[in-house]
């Protein structure tokens, strides 16, 4: 089960030293420019900011007053630290009078480049069927080619026989391939492509693409879509899943031998993969056009399955006791249409997508996107259309108006809550997988800020990272490998250590109540979905390679 290689002493990069857990903050840092806040969990007055190389005094303040948080968050007593005027580059510490000294952090331009390309890197360490090896704080992660028979036919009619389908990434901390999780994993990373493109385009991930010329993100990008190529069917449908039958095994990927099977296709899955092929087209046209061209081609096969099945078919998964992703139709195929026509401007598929528009009466979601619900991300591309000139313009003005509500309705609820966290802070917004959601919320409010540029926007997507990174009750950083005291016993079929770059689904049902143990799988479980809206939060931030 453990095959990472292991040398002592544990990784320095990795906060270990003491430091108080009620001053609480983001572990990674702050950029200059950026608020920069922390909450402290016990009464306190005056603070100091404290450069680590001299221990000099850099910056003297004063927290806010007591307040009370919500018995749904955290239920305590609380104070706020605010430093956002000090912007000098260095590596501090927060020492509260009375309290005590808080993790080491950096204020620098570029502290949000490692964290995206480790949260990048990690969707490679997550590829299936070849070897993978990493290294990281002096340990090295590596897995030899693993399911290389995948997979059988016996539930799509197909009988007792293979059809090739190696590649793709883990889903989770299990092994099995799901075509709808990958649609909003694949929508977020290209998301953050086409949005932060010069962010992110000389990023450095060490991948085995890397140097090739081409974005280290789109090469990834590339492994998953080359498997889904092996998920539709020569008449277009596509299969939702191929999984084993069950989650009963353990240990390291290249030793599970359980047999893997294609699941029956549906119109969501089906859906899903037009959204992706046309997206990725759009973003591999200016690279290699035979790929576009592939990947177009496949979208087009796919849409004409759609449009011969108006209403959703759901697969029959009775013979399966793994992940579900079953989820409505309707917000699929909006999707796919909003990336057909943006990537081809056929009218055909501004059609679909504005007769699916109304349906969802053209609102936003308060949650972002996940796989049971895309149409943000639908709407998004709508929005930024590069072919405006051709939108319906009371569509145009629904969509906008329905995500500055929403993005000014985040904002709200980050300034109520006693760690600015950004999904709010009342009962409902804690569940199974919120971490996820606290990050992909920052879509919603970086294209609410290119709409309608305002700084409350761009603050609140930073106080996301925040919480991600530290700023919560635990005062611990949620992705495995950065900040202080990150997760150690992932949900994770691979085993210990945890592998880095990884974020965990988060406490629930409230804010105290996360627990790193590798039982907790409902706390403490990885998957791709959250992973991309990590990646997609930290690219939003990231500043070009040199």
């Amino acid at each position: 089960m453990f095959f990472a290689e292991i040398p002592p002493p544990p990784p320095p990069a990795i906060v270990q030293s003491a430091y108080d857990t009620r001053i609480r903050l983001n572990t990674i840092g702050f950029l200059p420019e950026s608020p920069k806040q922390a909450t402290v969990g016990a009464p306190c007055k005056e603070f100091n900011l404290v450069r680590v190389s001299d221990r000099a005094v850099v910056f003297t303040g004063t927290a806010a007053k007591p307040f009370q948080t919500a018995a749904s968050e955290t239920n305590e007593t609380v104070q706020i630290i605010d430093f956002t005027k000090f912007v000098t580059s260095g590596t501090y510490r927060l020492e509260v009078a009375g309290v005590g000294s808080s993790a080491p952090f950096t204020i620098g331009k570029t502290i949000w480049n490692e964290p995206y390309e480790l949260a990048t890197r990690a969707m490679y360490l997550w590829r299936c069927g070849t070897a993978v090896e990493a290294t990281w704080n002096g340990v090295t992660y590596r897995q030899a080619p693993c399911h290389t028979q995948d997979g059988w036919l016996d539930y799509v009619g197909g009988g007792h026989t293979a059809r090739k389908s190696t590649g793709g990434w883990h889903d989770a901390g299990d092994y099995n391939k799901y075509v709808v999780n990958a649609g909003v994993s694949i929508g977020m990373m290209l998301k953050a492509w086409e949005q932060f493109p010069k962010q992110i385009a000389t990023d450095k991930l060490g991948i085995p693409e890397s140097g090739n010329g081409l974005p280290d993100i789109l090469d990834e990008v590339r492994w998953e879509i080359e498997w889904l190529f092996t998920m539709q069917t020569d008449d277009g449908r596509v299969y939702h899943k191929l999984s084993a039958r069950n989650f009963s095994y353990w240990g390291p990927a290249e030793k599970d031998d359980a047999p893997r099977y294609f699941a029956p296709w549906s119109t969501t899955a089906t859906a899903d993969f037009v959204a992706m092929m046309a997206e990725t087209a759009r973003a591999w046209r200016p690279y290699d056009t035979a790929f576009a061209d592939r990947c177009l081609a496949a979208a087009k096969k796919s849409w004409a399955v759609l449009v011969a099945h108006p209403k959703p078919v759901d697969p029959d998964l009775s013979a399966f006791k793994t992940g579900q992703y079953t989820a409505k139709d309707p917000a699929h195929r909006l999707w796919a249409a909003a990336e057909l026509w943006e990537t081809t401007g056929e009218p055909e598929y501004l059609q679909a997508f504005e007769k699916n528009a109304e349906a969802f009466s053209c609102k936003f979601t308060q949650n972002g996107p996940d796989w049971g619900n895309v149409e943000d991300l639908a709407f998004a591309t709508h929005l930024l259309s590069s072919r405006a000139d051709q939108r319906n313009p009371k569509i145009v003005e629904r969509l906008t108006a329905s995500l500055l509500q929403q993005a000014d309705s985040i904002v709200a609820l980050s300034q109520k809550s006693g760690y600015a966290r950004p999904f709010g802070y009342e009962r409902p917004s804690w569940f199974w997988g919120a971490n996820g959601n606290v990050a992909r919320q920052t879509l919603l409010l970086h294209l609410a800020d290119r709409i309608k540029p305002n700084p409350d926007y761009r603050a609140t997507a930073v106080h996301a990272l925040d919480f991600l990174f530290g700023r919560n009750y635990h005062a611990r950083s949620y992705v495995t490998g950065l900040g202080a005291k990150p997760p150690l016993h992932l949900h994770d079929r691979r085993g210990e250590p945890a592998w880095p770059g990884y974020l965990v689904g988060g406490g629930w049902p409230d804010g105290r109540s996360w627990e790193d143990k590798m039982e907790r799988y409902d706390l403490n479980e990885i998957a791709i979905n959250w992973n991309a809206a990590l990646i997609y939060a930290t690219a939003a931030f990231a500043e070009p390679a040199e």
